[in-house]
């Protein structure tokens, strides 16, 4: 064969990978029967906040043009509180409606149509559950792109919900977790006896039809923290939460919808719909009575950066705790707290307060090297910041870590037989930052820290 035949098909397969790689860049088309994104909004929350999907639903409908966005809700109606009012309009409380929103579903006639049944036939909490309702999701609305919204309450790390439940003692109760259903009854202590926890949350989607999903949207306070999400990031490409308390009258999901539609590229669209929302969802928490607040979008493969730059803090601490014990201490009072009474603080406030109370220069390295592994992981960010004076001016809410003291993490949780130590250096963030480590050195309770809110 001649130099040159050769020398044109050499050129001709590089144009074909050039074009290829080109091509590959842009979101394929869905298949034939396949919807670009469905979207599966598993959850409760209860009282008010059911007048609030309410909204979703009726304000959505007419916007569900087509099947290139599908989206269907397993919700269960929740307990309106003693001294509140609810006009329950699409079900009774403790009902469970499963159905998928289009622009022709009778809303009206969901409590006849849609499966309605007890909180004694539903554990809303049960992983098997979720599971297969992922699985569901697969067989009745195949699509190029599945997405998680979880809508209900979260309480960030907690270390009596988040704990295997075979490792209870035998004893499966917990008061709060990723997610959890007001309609359970309670124990003697006024408990609910179930939660969802992150770990239970991570093995549904992974033992599930869609172990890996486009997105996790977290419509729950706290969740924003770095325990949870370090457990979670892996079973999705992106994730959506917020580290403060979540204010919201659904603003957040519809605007997903609307970008979704206008948008092919799922970062686009993400980005977009926070753009979307930010108006009403910023003024929400001004009239909530001049809360801070924050909503991340975030990129789950940059998230492994995060864990060694941690690790460092928590070693470099060890090292300078028995020398500059008073500065140490003064940099976690003046830490930010999202919410005042829990034991969370925004990570990179509290190490960009460490570097500067202790003039370390480690501690600088590591705190701007913090932010720079944060910037990695967001796609976009919003922030809400109406207590200037209180938070004493942080550069930026990021992701917010456990911090407390050697007397609390050694002590046993609750009226259980673990520790809190044992919880926490369970989960992946405490077996790979080794922050654990830095928390079973300090001595210092903290007080009169900056906060966003007041639980």
């Amino acid at each position: 064969m001649k130099k040159s035949t050769l020398l044109m098909l050499a050129l001709s397969c590089m144009a074909a990978l050039f074009f290829s790689s080109c091509n590959n860049n842009q979101p394929d088309e869905p298949k034939d029967g396949e919807a670009r994104y469905s979207i599966l909004v598993y959850g409760h929350a209860g009282g008010h906040m059911d007048r609030i999907i309410e909204g979703v639903w009726e304000r959505l409908k007419p916007q569900m043009t087509n099947k290139d966005v599908r989206i269907s809700f397993l919700y269960k109606y929740g307990k309106a509180s003693q001294d509140m009012e609810w006009d329950a309009r699409y079900a009774q409380p403790g009902a469970l409606l499963d159905f998928e929103l289009t622009n022709t579903t009778n809303l009206d006639s969901l409590r006849y149509t849609s499966t309605t049944t007890g909180w004694e036939d539903f554990e809303l909490y049960d992983p098997e559950l979720l599971k297969i309702a992922i699985n569901d999701m697969k067989k009745t609305m195949p699509a190029q792109n599945y997405i998680l919204l979880i809508w209900g309450h979260g309480a960030a790390y907690d270390p009596v919900s988040d704990y295997p439940k075979e490792l209870r003692d035998g004893r499966n109760k917990a008061p709060q977790g990723v997610l959890y259903d007001e309609w359970l009854p309670l124990d003697t202590t006024g408990n609910n006896v179930q939660a969802m926890s992150m770990y239970e949350l991570s093995e549904a989607i992974a033992s599930s039809d869609i172990p890996h999903l486009k997105a996790i949207f977290f419509h729950n306070c706290l969740l924003g923290n770095m325990e949870t999400l370090d457990q979670i990031y892996e079973k999705a490409d992106y994730l959506f939460s917020s580290m403060h308390l979540l204010v919201s009258d659904g603003t957040p999901v519809e605007a997903l919808v609307k970008s979704l539609y206008a948008s092919k590229d799922f970062e686009k669209a993400g980005i977009a719909a926070l753009s979307m929302m930010e108006s009403q969802w910023s003024s929400l928490y001004k009239e909530e009575g001049n809360l801070n607040g924050d909503f991340k979008f975030i990129k789950s493969s940059e998230f492994p950066v995060l864990d060694p730059v941690f690790a460092r803090l928590s070693k470099r601490l060890i090292e300078l705790y028995p020398t500059r014990k008073e500065a140490i201490d003064r940099a976690l009072d003046n830490a930010y707290k999202p919410v005042d009474q829990m034991h969370f603080y925004d990570a990179l406030d509290y190490a960009n307060k460490l570097a500067k109370e202790t003039n370390d220069a480690e501690l600088k390295t590591i705190a701007a090297d913090l932010k720079n592994a944060f910037d990695k992981i967001w796609v976009k960010r919003l922030t809400v910041n109406n207590r200037t004076s209180e938070t004493r001016n942080p550069a930026e809410f990021t992701l917010s870590v456990y911090m407390t003291n050697k007397t609390e993490y050694e002590a046993k949780v609750g009226s259980f037989q673990y520790t809190l130590q044992q919880a926490y250096e369970y989960s992946r963030f405490g077996k790979q930052s080794r922050w654990g480590n830095w928390i079973h050195t300090n001595t210092h309770t903290p007080q009169g820290n900056p906060y966003g809110a007041e639980m």
